[in-house]
């Protein structure tokens, strides 16, 4: 109880947050009735106001919770009958599978030959491949089998009964022929692939240039990303900020850079930061590689691990400041509590052995885990929520119905782009699509605040045209889950962790910034009240109006810190585009990356190795 009083008092509030907006009391003798009729006037516009939003979202969010859940006990939905996955890609899959391993069962077939002058038929080699492959011992690396010099070893001896004195000329001729993973890590083919550079002649702004690289997870899929850099503001080697940009849920990461206005990226090259773009598998730039079997906890585990840890390798361990907006964010942040987990697994309360002994197996090792926790010098998010409650508004009941719409019309993906596509291009369609978009009848609008779009007219088609895409139903299945139970979020897996409700557990030296916007029904300031679980030392809350506002924030250089800002008059999207993002939200951002940075050196790095 003294340590949670303790905590509690080291949140301060500012009084924006709390504040009261009361009318003076009205004279008798200079009684203002044009003052009085101001009163009543906004009296009467909030009760019509919260009359229209009853109407026309309360009571349907009730209908359509109470449909979900009379519907889900006559039917089951797709969620207990698992992941749709269709014959064709099941198919597809298995001749990947098939060439891979006999591939691979030539290559050992030759080895074996040359090393020992034993025939093993390359029929038996491929049986004993793909049985390790069905059973999980090996995995396919994109279209191919790669070793570790363990499982060399033990197929060598073990499965293929050569004898153990040949082993050592096996390994080396293994080697040479770059089927082990060991190889590929210390001879790695060019990580940079592609590059373009954009123009002031082309773009009216400056000149960028965009370098594309490549590296692979550690289940062995590729995972590509870019690099936007002003070339004449950057120099290799140099000591400015590494920023790393996550996008949220059904986006890639052109979010960040939809056009030359709005373009969040730019703004940050244009300071001199090294700016990365991640794409998770499937999406962006990672086009064409789909994985129906992907979850969020897969972005957290394996794809956002790979690209951070990438940077820090190439950059010789300049650590990243990591801005996402709501999946991204959450993917930052959880990504760093499992490692954080890590250290405490075996002391954590609330977990069964079973749990324990699951997370054991997916987190990274001890010595691992503290090592990524180096690679991050902060984490700020934009609307990233820590739960959801499906009676707020209406989307939430209605993204439910997917659970059984998936399975009604055997969907392989949650169609996000396909529909609104349709709904945007389609005549008749796109009028209503459009008005329903730059209006919020009854707060029904969950993504923008339409004042704060008045002169992007064309702000929306851009938007679906470029930043957004469809994604895997797993992925969309996940936030179904953490929708219809309120609990959290949790991992898909047979673990269940709840990442919202370890939040204790956070590294309290990795400082963290939360935006929220006052009016976003899909993260609402509600989220707040989860910054008291944190351990950070110091804690604060912004209510900001205006970006004179921001004049006044205090950002500490301190790294045991947590701040929340709350934006007012903002939606979900508004924190990336439109009037407030550009006047409040990318200067806050700005602000919080040059003070969280603050004298960061490579030279200081060193004496800190050193000493």
């Amino acid at each position: 109880m003294d340590q949670e009083k303790q905590m509690n008092q080291e949140v301060t509030e500012v009084s924006h947050l709390e504040k009261q907006r009361i009318a003076p009391p009205l004279s008798l003798n200079n009684f203002n009735w044009e003052f009085s009729l101001n009163i009543v006037s906004s009296q009467v516009q909030r009760v019509r106001k919260s009359a229209v939003r009853f109407l026309t979202n309360d009571l349907v969010t009730r209908w359509v919770n109470f449909t979900y859940d009379f519907y889900s006990r006559i039917y089951e939905g797709q969620l207990r009958l698992g992941l749709p996955v269709s014959q064709e890609l099941l198919k597809s899959r298995e001749e990947i599978r098939s060439r891979a391993a006999g591939k691979l069962a030539l290559t050992l077939y030759h080895i074996f030959l040359q090393v020992t002058g034993i025939r093993v038929p390359r029929s038996e080699i491929k049986s004993v491949l793909m049985a390790e492959l069905e059973a999980g011992k090996l995995q396919l690396t994109e279209n191919v089998i790669i070793l570790t010099r363990n499982q060399l070893k033990y197929l060598t001896l073990n499965r293929c009964k050569i004898p153990g004195y040949f082993f050592s000329a096996i390994l080396e001729e293994a080697t040479r022929r770059r089927i082990l993973k060991e190889t590929l890590k210390n001879n790695r083919l060019p990580a940079y692939f592609d590059s373009e550079i954009e123009e002031n002649t082309q773009n009216g702004r400056g000149d960028y240039e965009f370098v594309y690289y490549r590296d692979y997870t550690e289940e062995g899929k590729e995972i590509k990303f870019r690099r936007l850099v002003s070339i004449e503001d950057v120099t290799a080697g140099d000591n400015r900020p590494s920023v790393l940009l996550v996008p949220g849920f059904v986006n890639n990461s052109n979010c960040y850079n939809l056009s030359n206005k709005q373009s969040l990226a730019k703004d940050m090259a244009d300071r001199g930061q090294w700016v990365y773009l991640f794409d998770p598998r499937g999406m962006g730039i990672n086009q064409g590689k789909f994985d129906p079997w992907y979850t969020v906890d897969t972005l957290i585990d394996f794809d956002l691990p790979t690209v951070l840890e990438f940077i820090y390798r190439r950059s010789k361990k300049k650590p990243s400041i990591l801005v996402g907006h709501s999946m991204g964010g959450m993917i930052a942040e959880n990504m760093v509590l499992n490692w954080s987990i890590r250290r405490h697994l075996n002391h954590i309360e609330d977990l069964t052995a079973e749990q324990k002994a699951m997370l054991n197996r997916l987190l990274p090792p001890a010595d691992v885990a503290a090592e990524n926790l180096k690679q991050v010098r902060g984490i700020i998010s934009m609307g990233s929520p820590k739960f959801f409650n499906r009676h707020s508004h209406v989307i939430f009941p209605t993204m439910l119905w997917l659970n059984h719409l998936s399975r009604i019309f055997r969907m392989q993906q949650v169609p996000v782009k396909e529909a609104m596509m349709f709904l945007s291009q389609m005549p008749g369609l796109s009028q209503a699509t459009n008005h329903l978009v730059n209006s919020n009848v009854g707060d029904l609008n969950f993504l923008m605040c339409p004042e704060n779009h008045k002169s992007r007219q064309f702000f929306t088609n851009l938007y679906i045209k470029n930043a957004i895409e469809s994604v895997p139903l797993g992925l969309g299945f996940q936030f179904l889950k953490a929708i219809y139970n309120g609990e959290g979020f949790k991992r898909m897996d047979q673990s269940r962790f709840n990442y919202s409700t370890h939040l204790n557990y956070f590294s309290k030296d990795i400082p963290l910034f939360h935006i929220w916007g006052d009016k976003d029904p899909l993260a609402p300031p509600d989220n707040v009240y989860y910054s008291k679980s944190y351990p950070h030392k110091r804690k604060k809350i912004y209510h900001i109006e205006s970006h004179k506002d921001i004049e006044r924030i205090d950002i500490p250089d301190t790294r045991s810190q947590l701040i929340d800002f709350v934006i007012e008059n903002a939606n979900h999207l508004d924190l990336l585009y439109g009037k407030v993002a550009e006047e409040i939200v990318y200067p806050l951002i700005l602000k919080i990356i040059e003070q969280v940075w603050g004298d960061w050196s490579y030279a200081a790095m060193e004496t800190d190795s050193a000493a």
